[in-house]
Parts: C-alpha cells; sequence; structure tokens
C-alpha cells in the first residue's frame, strides 16, 4: 500500500524519515542547553559545578539553622526569671534538651556556677570553649560560599579572554575577508562565561552575608546570655537569703570598758 502511494519512496526510506521527524523537536529541545556549553566551553563547565556545589551548601546550612533553632531566642527570659528565683536547677533542665547555640552555652554557664567545687575562671573557660564549637559549627561550610563568590567572576573572565583570543585569532587568519556577523558571534560566545561567572557569584555572595550575619547575631545572643548567667547571684540553699544578720550589740556590751 505503502508503495503504491509513494511509488518513488521504498517503504524503507518512509520509516527513517518519520523517525527523523519524531526524533528532531527533542533534539531541538535539548539543543539551546547543549549549545549554551558548547559555545561556552570548559570554564561554563566549571561554573555550573560551582553553582550545583554553592546551591547545596546553602540548602544544607538553612536546614541545619532552622534544625537547632538560630534566631529564636524566647526561651531565655524564661531561663533568666528561673535563676532569678534561685531555681538554678529547674532552669539547667530546661536548656539541656534545646539544640540552640544559646542554650549550650547557658547550659555550659549554669552547669559551671552552680558547681561551688569550679573556679570562676574555669567556668568562663569552659563557656568559651561550648560558645566557639558552636560558632564553628555553624560557620562550617560559609568559607566554600565565600570562596565560590569570589573565583566564579575570576572564572567567567578568564573564560571571556580566553574566547576573546580565540576570535582575534580566527580574525587573524581570514585577513581582510572578516565578516562582521562572524566577528559579532564570536565576541557573544566569548562573553557568556562572564555572564555565566556573574550568576553563580552573585547568589553565592547573598547567601553567605545572610548566614554570616545570623550566625554574628547569634554569636551576640550567646554572649548576653552567658553574661546574665554570671552576673545573677548564687544564693546558698542552706542560708535563705532573708535571714537576719546577727547582731553585734551583745558582743560589745560584755567587752570591758
Amino acid at each position: 500500500m505503502t508503495g503504491k502511494l509513494f511509488p518513488h519512496f521504498p517503504v524503507r526510506t518512509v520509516a527513517v524519515v518519520g523517525c527523523a521527524a519524531l526524533a528532531e523537536p527533542a533534539h531541538a529541545a535539548a539543543s539551546p542547553l547543549a549549545q549554551f556549553f558548547e559555545a561556552g566551553g570548559p570554564i561554563i563547565v566549571i561554573l555550573a559545578a560551582l553553582a550545583v556545589i554553592s546551591l547545596g551548601v546553602a540548602i544544607v546550612k538553612l536546614v541545619q539553622f532552622l534544625r537547632i533553632g538560630v534566631g529564636r531566642h524566647g526561651f531565655v527570659a524564661e531561663v533568666v526569671k528561673q535563676l532569678r528565683v534561685d531555681h538554678w536547677k529547674e532552669a539547667l533542665e530546661g536548656l539541656e534538651p534545646r539544640p540552640s547555640p544559646v542554650a549550650k552555652v547557658m547550659a555550659a554557664a549554669v552547669r559551671g556556677k552552680a558547681d561551688p567545687m569550679m573556679d570562676d575562671t574555669v567556668v568562663r573557660e569552659e563557656v568559651t570553649r561550648v560558645a566557639q564549637a558552636q560558632i564553628d559549627a555553624m560557620e562550617r561550610g560559609l568559607a566554600l560560599l565565600s570562596l565560590i563568590a569570589t573565583i566564579a567572576p575570576l572564572l567567567g573572565l578568564l573564560g571571556t579572554v580566553l574566547g576573546m583570543i580565540e576570535a582575534f585569532q580566527q580574525m587573524e587568519g581570514v585577513g581582510d575577508r572578516i565578516e562582521p556577523a562572524v566577528l559579532a558571534g564570536g565576541i557573544w560566545e566569548a562573553l557568556l562565561t562572564t555572564a555565566a561567572g556573574l550568576s553563580v557569584a552573585i547568589p553565592a555572595a547573598v547567601f553567605f552575608t545572610w548566614l554570616q550575619r545570623s550566625v554574628d547575631v547569634e554569636a551576640q545572643r550567646m554572649e548576653d546570655g552567658a553574661t546574665q548567667v554570671f552576673t545573677i547571684p548564687l544564693y546558698d540553699a542552706a542560708a535563705p537569703v532573708d535571714s537576719p544578720a546577727p547582731s553585734v550589740e551583745p558582743q560589745l556590751a560584755a567587752q570591758p570598758a
């Protein structure tokens, strides 16, 4: 039947043409991205990898900050209120289960100050150690974001310079037969890497600045929480605060004139 309808096209030829027509839309859909990577060269591939890494680091840090409660300090006022009424044990029990860096630092301060065997200097050193450990955990990975924000534009500029060198080499090869369209095509392909580098660097810089600012604010809250613990007096349960001081008048009367 096919041979009668298309006498000049055998069945195999019609099948091949049909398959090619079906495959053409998929190829056309994938071609812009492929052309983009081909025009940008290896620099575009490196920048794409850096974009994936920076996005992954940003997501991991956001999840970490949400999990440990960075920026949530509503419990501090309640803990300070308990300490002011001499409920140190209850305050410590409320702080220890919390994953918040501020809670970790305040718990170390409460635990050390409530221990009569620990010197105040030792307690402060322990609180400083705990605070630094919490800051290091929050800052882990941020240096990579800062590095990507710094080197991505430089890599893009490097790709542009290499592309311009290649374009001028092609101009030198053709001599006087320079076509403006060919020259313009070489220039815009070279500029692709600069645009890609900036597209990677700007989000990385924004994420780094916001995350680092969150760490700095949390560090200030940790210092403030520890200071509040150290400035609250620790009362001895065996000697109530309201007990009157012993009078010295009988002793003065007993002394000989």
